[in-house]
């Protein structure tokens, strides 16, 4: 197929759609993404796909990450960028991907949010009525005054407890066993 660079973008979305038959948004996402890949190309006077190369790539994710685009987008889009010179290469438009080891930045990690103490009270504010609610309360409990992790929590046996020295043996990350402190509530 000859033609510009836009007929390439639209001949690719084509095939998406009929051979691959992936869905609307998929098309409608990649549309935008090859579109500013294409603006970005016009920009910098590159002629055609062809002579776009890992470096311009490499500008055009750093533009976007610049202008504020989140690493995930920037990730789709490069994604769309391979996918796309996968064809082109198919089709004997271009000779190499000049996406393939162009990475997205990171995405920036989010702590978890925490329960504040007036929270936890709250929470931990339920009437023990039977066995189980009791069972329950104390694992709260624990969990919340030891500050254990939900699986050191889980593969707790009774034998990890010593409720004399108010302390528990738990096996953490890296089967390391650290010695934890249990909170007058948790004993009671």
């Amino acid at each position: 197929m000859d033609g510009t660079p836009r007929d390439w973008i639209d001949g690719f979305l084509a095939h998406l759609l009929n051979e691959r038959r992936v869905s609307g948004h998929t098309i409608a996402a990649y549309r935008q993404d090859l579109r500013a890949l294409d603006d970005f190309r016009r920009s910098r006077n590159v002629v055609d796909w062809n002579a776009l190369d890992h470096a311009a790539v490499r500008a055009f994710a750093a533009a976007d990450h610049a202008g504020g685009l989140a690493p995930r987008s920037i990730q789709r889009r490069l994604s769309a960028v391979r996918t796309f010179y996968a064809y082109l290469q198919r089709e004997e438009m271009a000779l190499h991907n000049p996406a393939i080891d162009v990475r997205a930045p990171a995405p920036k990690r989010r702590l978890p949010t925490l329960l504040d103490t007036d929270q936890m009270a709250r929470l931990l504010a339920f009437r023990v009525t039977d066995s189980l609610s009791s069972r329950d309360k104390a694992i709260m409990e624990l969990f919340y005054s030891s500050g254990l992790r939900l699986d050191e929590l889980v593969s707790l046996n009774l034998e990890s407890i010593d409720l004399s020295d108010r302390m528990v043996r738990v096996h953490g990350k890296g089967a390391k066993t650290r010695i934890v402190p249990i909170g007058r509530h948790a004993i009671d």
